[in-house]
């Protein structure tokens, strides 16, 4: 059957099945809902949504799936013309559906039910193409050429396919393009202003320009142009740099219709293509799979290793699935760059496309650029509702304005009283508007995030960048830290620092040297056994390999002429160095099987070419992994003693291991890999030393003092990075390190604990079914337990295995392995993703520093992710540093305190700006007055936004301490502070008006029927309120623990030098001093200078208790401790709090095999309590922690 045939019989067959894609982190069947237009409801709803100033046509721009609700009708998926469909992190996106109508040659290609026409309706979500299944009656995602075929399935499409097939491709799956476009500014301007921040403004300014604030407004439509620009520039240039990072042009040549086609546009690819790899390379414009010859490729623009990785042809093994992670050493990824091919027989290098457009690998990375996991803070999250609550006290402000000149009445001359409601309802309607308006400050918004956006510019400085702003202040909470060993915590370089060979059947002592070595396996692995290529004449490759292959002082050449390398099938050739007297023993490589994370090994396939009858196979890898290939027997005594001392010593330790095989060297390109890595002879270790970074241990030292948790992740050898740990301080001298082994081969799974000696040892290597007699033992609530002192000071040591096993077997055990654990090590890159979503699911802020694609996952996953790496992979994470050391994460933690400390204190002053303006105003109403147009642009622009903009620019303070900062409004010291200050702000505002009305000579102001301006009331508060501004922003601009001491910050002493003296100078001078000022101020100095200087003096008063009461009782200790006992908090929040506290000083029991009870392995959720097996489940939102 035909490519034609073959592909239409199986749409025809399946009703789109062999296109309906199930991925492993993409839901292929979101929910969703079915709509289509309803004239009637539209009838209903639109002129509702229009009236009142087209509010409603706003909230149907900001929650367009709401408005979709509203205005259609539900309907089935197969009817509908709208879809409302929630993404992975439960955010309602609207798609509108489409129909491709094929070609009428595939009329008959279809739904098992017959239709008129052939039309095919899909939708896109996410950027990914969703098509209609009548099976399934509903939209299912889109899957490649790779989805559900063997490897042998993907070989028949060598021949490419038919003109007709790939027209039906086409129109099935689009253009292959990855293209973020970029906005036109209008369209970008058009979307700043509708947001709800500006469009509140545009309120704002109608309500001002009606009551003639000509001035305010003026300087408020001035401040936003500003932002608005700034933020336009922000967005422009990140849509841009975003732009350029993803475009790629280029044109392949692609086998159609049996002949090649030249100079093809990548854009028209579509899966199932076969396109020709060119011997200079190129970039690969989708994902694709090898089918003939190798390749090299730099893949550092998804990896981050700027590594050439040689890629070899797909198996054509009948009944294994093709999977582009278990295969990807035949994958060539969309977005990475081929640098050369090779092939044999003068036949071209093959690939067949598989995904194609945003399925490809840098698809998913850019879709995770644009559609990044929310994460809202409790900070902003409380912001938002401190934002509702001034908002319902703006509305009661309102309401006591309608009630209070609805009551209050004015005597006409005519001796008649009427309501000043009555009297003037435009003017008094405003009149609650404007304090709408001084409750809820336009600039709250903007104010709250400038600390952020300071916080952002000093890590550039720093040469650490920041793509998700809204990620700083998470920095602030901060609580553990997981770092990666190589390449992160110890250098990238890796040295070969000996041998050890095998003697009889023992491992012998350590050779330094490796030229020294004897013709043995150990060193023609050494020499053979790697992926190394040499590109413009510089041997390039991975630099442990690289650093092993040049020990041995070999050579590698690869002839000129590229086919008759591949005629002979010999992909290099090794030669010894002239003085070592192995001349003339060259080795050819005939076959690579590269390194795989998921096997972690290696293995080749040489012949000597003096001896073309014999193959001689060499293997090295993790020392576990090769042990288990090896014929017992050939398995040194002393392995598990030597393996054990050395990597305790964190030295980086390799096996390997060789046999020979007669096949004829024409075979060798298609034999599988398992048949190779079997019946194999142990060989010997290649010990390689990883240092340390220098930066390292202090850091480290930095995080723990600070009362910061520091973990390591990592895909090496256990009891290496126990070594590791313990050099750099992540387990102390005097703690002990505990590994925790799970055991899931028997029939019933077990969880072991074992004390490791500081040598490597297991101090319980015994199991008490091994010697029973060996031990003391007792039993203990249904446990048997080993007398073995255990310290409280212990650290959990586990490997990526037993990770697995328990979080399957032993769920409810997880959690203690969790907040004790300091070592994960042989984890693979999903499951370092995974421990750091399991932390923070206890409540730990969690922070991720890695340098390469195996972190990618887990840096997207934190609450700071921090790459290392400049590459296009690192562009997911939410931090990038270009300094390669940790010393950027106390960095981005101190930041990250000080940018959510000033959040918090410009949104406490904002908030307390607001209500001190609502309390002076509503004085001023009672008499019938109101501030001045230049009162408020005084205050609003000379003070109050000066202190809120120049209080985020104090650097952080140069140390982290033990505590951090608060991270929500809703806590009770938090509101403590910030009732005290409005009650204080009150009583000061209520004083100097009694003090003013006090004196013999004031004169109350006479109520008229127009608003009083100028009069001693209205003098006197903004004398009072100008003082009340400057006071406490000196009061919230506080200095240390998080950020350095207020002096520190020169613009904010210039403001406070600027600002005072005219503050003096307004309370302080006469009358007849600058007439004209006070006329432009509408104000009326007072006329003694005594009662002046007394207003000054409590103004002074007021400032010093401010800021007394902020830096000595709302932060103080006692009062926490006071507010503690009388809101009853007996319990922490956080779940790792209360897993610690329950933690029995008895566990773990070392040398135990722990056990699930019978009948609860069905469920999985079983937990040990007070010695007890129990059922729970961690899930549980009700769960206290009881562990």
């Amino acid at each position: 059957m035909n490519p034609e045939e073959n592909y239409s019989s199986q749409r025809k067959a399946s009703n789109y099945s062999d296109v309906l894609h199930t991925d492993d982190d993409i839901n292929p069947i979101p929910p969703q809902c079915g709509y289509t237009f309803s004239i009637i409801k539209a009838l209903l709803i639109y002129p509702l949504a229009i009236l009142p100033l087209g509010t409603g046509l706003l909230l149907a721009y900001w929650y367009r799936a709401l408005w979709v609700r509203l205005t259609y009708s539900s309907c089935p998926l197969s009817r509908a013309t709208t879809v409302v469909m929630t993404d992975e992190y439960g955010q309602q996106r609207v798609s509108t559906v489409q129909v491709t109508t094929f070609p009428d040659a595939y009329s008959a290609i279809g739904n098992k039910v017959e239709i008129s026409s052939c039309a095919t309706r899909y939708l896109t979500h996410c950027r990914l193409r969703y098509l209609y299944s009548d099976d399934e009656k509903k939209f299912i995602l889109l899957r490649g050429h790779d989805c559900d075929r063997t490897l042998a399935g993907i070989h028949e499409s060598i021949t490419g396919l038919s003109g007709r097939d790939y027209e039906l491709r086409k129109a099935t799956y689009g253009i292959n393009s990855i293209d973020v476009p970029v906005k036109p500014i209008l369209v970008m301007l058009y979307q700043e202003v509708l947001t709800p921040f500006y469009a509140f403004q545009i309120l704002c300014l109608v309500v001002w320009y009606v009551e003639e604030y000509y001035y305010y407004g003026a300087f408020i439509v001035l401040s936003s142009l500003f932002t608005i620009s700034y933020s336009l520039f922000q967005t422009y240039t990140s849509a841009v740099q975003l732009h350029e990072l993803v475009r790629q042009s280029c044109t392949v040549n692609v086998i159609r219709d049996g002949r090649e086609l030249r100079d093809v546009p990548g854009e028209s690819l579509v899966p199932g293509d076969v396109m020709v790899i060119p011997p200079t390379g190129m970039s690969m414009p989708c994902d694709a799979v090898l089918l003939t010859g190798t390749a090299i490729v730099n893949e550092a623009s998804l990896t981050g290793e700027s590594i050439p990785v040689t890629k070899t042809p797909l198996p054509q093994t009948p009944d294994e699935l093709y999977s582009s992670e278990r295969h990807k050493q035949h994958t060539l990824f969309g977005g990475t760059h081929v640098i050369q091919t090779r092939f044999y027989n003068n036949s071209a290098v093959l690939a067949v496309a598989t995904r194609t457009a945003f399925s490809t690998s840098k698809g998913s990375m850019v879709r995770s650029i644009l559609y990044q996991k929310p994460f809202n803070s409790k900070f902003y999250r409380d912001a938002f509702i401190f934002i509702g609550v001034l908002a319902i006290i703006a509305a009661g402000g309102f309401l006591f304005s309608f009630i209070f000149y609805s009551v209050s009445k004015y005597v006409q001359p005519d001796g008649i009283s009427i309501s000043y409601l009555l009297l003037s309802p435009r003017v008094y309607a405003l009149r609650g508007f404007d304090l709408i308006t001084i409750v809820v400050p336009p600039a709250l918004p903007i104010a709250i995030t400038i600390g952020t956006v300071y916080a952002v510019a000093r890590l550039k400085k720093n040469n650490i960048f920041c793509i998700a702003q809204q990620r700083v202040n998470l920095c602030g909470k901060i609580k553990l830290v997981c770092f990666d060993k190589t390449g992160t915590l110890t250098e990238e370089s890796v040295k070969t620092s000996g041998v050890i060979m095998m003697t009889g059947n023992e491992l012998c002592s350590e050779t330094q040297d490796p030229t020294s070595l004897p013709p043995c396996p150990i060193l023609f692995t050494m020499a053979t056994c790697h992926s190394l290529t040499r590109i413009n004449g510089k041997l390039r490759g991975d630099p442990l390999e690289l650093d092993m292959f040049e020990a041995t002082k070999w050579t590698i050449s690869e002839p000129e002429n590229d086919s008759t390398k591949f005629d002979l099938l010999v992909q290099g050739i090794v030669k010894p160095p002239p003085t070592s007297g192995l001349v003339g023993m060259e080795m050819g490589i005939m076959k690579q099987f590269p390194f795989s994370s998921e096997l972690q090994r290696m293995c080749v396939l040489v012949r000597a070419l003096d001896n073309p009858k014999v193959l001689h196979v060499y293997v090295k890898g993790a020392p576990e992994k090769v042990k288990d290939l090896c014929r017992p027997e050939t398995v040194p005594v002393n392995f598990k003693e030597v393996l054990r001392s050395l990597t305790q010593k964190g030295l980086r330790v390799l096996a390997v291991a060789h046999h020979s095989m007669e096949l004829q060297w024409h075979k060798s390109e298609n034999i599988d890999r398992d048949m190779v890595e079997c019946d194999l002879e142990f060989g010997g270790l290649i010990i390689m030393k990883n240092s340390l970074k220098p930066e390292t241990t202090p850091v480290i030292s930095v995080l723990k003092n600070a009362n910061i948790r520091t973990v390591m992740v990592t895909g090496d050898n256990l009891l290496t990075a126990v070594s590791v740990a313990r050099e750099c301080g992540m387990i102390e001298p005097d703690h002990q390190a505990i590994m925790v082994k799970a055991d899931s081969t028997s029939a019933t799974p077990s969880v072991t604990f074992h004390l490791l000696k500081r040598g490597g040892d297991f101090l319980c290597s015994q199991n008490l079914k091994d010697d029973p007699q060996g031990h003391t033992s007792h039993v203990m609530n249904g446990y048997q337990q080993m007398e073995v002192m255990v310290q409280r000071q212990y650290h959990l040591i586990i490997d990526g295995k037993s990770f697995e096993t328990i979080k399957l077997q032993f769920p409810a055990l997880l959690p203690r392995l969790l907040v004790k654990g300091s070592v994960f090590a042989r984890m693979s890159p999903d499951q370092k993703a995974q421990l750091v979503t399991d932390l923070q699911g206890l409540g730990y802020g969690v922070g991720m520093c890695g340098d390469g694609a195996n972190d990618c996952g887990a840096l997207k996953a934190a609450h700071a992710g921090i790459s290392l790496s400049e590459a296009e992979a690192s562009v997911a994470s939410p931090f990038t540093s270009k300094v390669p050391n940790i010393t950027c994460v106390p960095k981005v933690i101190m930041e990250g305190r000080a940018a959510l400390t000033t959040s918090f204190s410009v949104f406490k002053y904002m908030a307390l700006y607001s209500l001190s303006e609502f309390t002076s105003v509503a004085i001023l109403y009672w008499f019938n007055s109101a501030m001045g147009d230049k009162e408020y642009l005084y205050i609003d622009m000379v003070i109050v936004l000066a202190m809120a903009f120049v209080m985020g620019i104090t650097e952080p303070y140069p140390h982290l301490c033990k505590q951090r900062p608060p991270g929500t409004l809703a806590g009770v010291d938090v509101l403590f502070g910030v009732i005290m200050h409005v009650v204080l702000m009150m009583a000061y505002q209520a004083g100097v008006l009694f003090y003013l009305k006090s004196r013999e000579w004031f004169v109350p102001v006479v109520v008229k029927k127009e608003t009083t301006i100028l009069c001693g009331e209205n003098t006197m508060i903004f004398q009072a309120s100008i003082f009340l501004y400057v006071s406490i922003a000196v009061s919230l601009s506080t200095g240390p623990p998080y950020r350095k001491p207020l002096y520190t910050n020169v613009l904010f002493m210039l403001c406070l030098a600027v600002i005072f003296p005219c503050n003096f100078f307004i309370t302080l001078a006469p009358v007849h001093w600058l007439p004209g000022l006070w006329h432009f101020l509408q104000i009326t100095p007072h006329p003694y200078l005594f009662f002046r200087c007394g207003v000054a003096e409590i103004a002074l008063l007021y400032m010093l208790l401010s800021y007394l009461l902020e830096s000595h009782v709302f932060h103080s200790r006692w009062l926490h401790t006071i507010l503690k006992v009388v809101r009853c908090k007996r319990s922490p929040r956080n779940r790792y709090k209360h897993i610690l506290a329950g933690l029995d000083p008895d566990w773990p029991c070392l040398g135990v095999r722990i056990r699930p009870i019978k009948g609860d392995e069905n469920d999985g959720h079983t937990s040990i309590q007070d010695g007890h097996i129990t059922k729970h489940s961690i899930q549980d939102d009700n769960w206290s922690g009881g562990l």
